[in-house]
């Protein structure tokens, strides 16, 4: 475990905003044969480039996006990427089904775009072999930037991509001025709230004084969904209240290099690139970034929630247990009721 965390942490040093292009794209273009086998071995998504010969844009978006020198070393990182040509003649196995050529249009390339023939278009299958929706079109950097973290990052199961797109963009003004300035009035996301974020020890201490449940945002450097949630979903001035006056929000880096002292025991950091010792003992060593862990006033464990969540889907969660509910009745029950706050 502690190598898979040590592997992940190395590619925190991609910058998806660097800019330098590379002719012929650098990327490690497989065909979906040999990327469906690969996936098998070591779990990873499938980006599928789907094109055609005489495509314009298709040409454009392969010496421009995907000669990024960025992109491509991000897509090389986190995904099986296949270049998959719609007229092709050769007959293709997916699935264990054959496909072959129409004449015109190929039979799998009619199947990945749901009979929506665009190009290019992108299409990602996740590590289950579920394939997602096309995206089709000429993708710039900004583009796609947001789309490779929400499918590497496996956040498909916590929120739809509108929402992160959106997060995403607000998360980062200076790249997405242009696309702010469209967002309707009603949907821009306010983000002035601000977290008295704390240490551990800093909050053990004030619990002492004044007994609190405690809120641990754990993330690490690398997680670009985390700076996501750490920027926006945390600076909701609801959800920054709601932490600020029923919890002790505790800011946690997983990877943390000094060690921490809790009551009578000290968790030690495990050098650099491995999960800090008690990052194992919150997240029982399930390394699911970001992951929010609830803890009571005695610092023992409630639960933790996985996963990236927006300011709307975080509000109910902060409510349920800061109100005890989680004590004597399921969340699904008290979610029927909560009235939001964040409309």
């Amino acid at each position: 475990m502690k190598k898979i965390f040590l592997f992940l942490f190395l590619i925190s040093v991609i910058n998806l905003s660097a800019q330098e292009i590379i002719e012929p794209s650098p990327i490690k273009w497989y065909d979906i044969e040999t990327a469906m086998e690969l996936q098998k071995k070591v779990p990873k998504p499938i980006l599928i480039d789907v094109y055609t010969d005489w495509c314009g844009w298709c040409k454009k978006m392969m010496k421009t996006t995907f000669s990024n020198s960025a992109i491509a070393g991000y897509i090389n990182t986190n995904f099986y990427a296949v270049r998959l040509d719609a007229e092709t003649k050769d007959t293709i196995v997916f699935k264990g089904k054959s496909y072959v050529s129409t004449g015109k249009t190929h039979e799998l390339a009619i199947e990945l775009l749901n009979k929506r023939m665009s190009y290019p278009t992108v299409v990602f299958i996740d590590k289950k072999n579920k394939i997602t929706f096309p995206i089709p079109g000429y993708l710039k950097t900004k583009d796609i930037e947001p789309l490779l973290i929400y499918f590497a990052e496996d956040l498909t199961q916590s929120v739809n991509y509108q929402d992160y797109s959106l997060a995403y963009m607000f998360a980062h003004p200076q790249i997405y001025k242009e696309d702010l300035a469209k967002v309707p009035v009603e949907n821009k996301l306010d983000t002035t709230g601000v977290v008295n974020w704390l240490t551990f020890e800093e909050a053990m201490e004030l619990n002492e004084k004044e007994p609190r449940m405690f809120f641990v945002r754990t993330y690490v450097d690398w997680c670009y969904s985390c700076k996501t949630m750490n920027t926006i979903t945390y600076s909701n001035p609801v959800i920054a209240s709601i932490l600020n006056d029923k919890f002790y929000a505790i800011d946690f880096n997983a990877a943390y290099q000094k060690d921490i002292k809790i009551k009578d025991r000290t968790f030690k950091s495990t050098g650099k690139g491995n999960p800090h010792e008690l990052a194992t003992v919150l997240l029982k060593s399930q390394f699911v970034f970001p992951s929010n862990v609830f803890l009571n006033e005695k610092f023992e464990i409630i639960t933790t929630v996985p996963g990236y969540n927006s300011s709307k889907q975080i509000e109910p969660i902060l409510n349920f247990f800061e109100s005890n509910s989680y004590e004597n009745t399921k969340y699904q029950d008290f979610y029927k009721t909560f009235k939001p706050e964040i409309k």
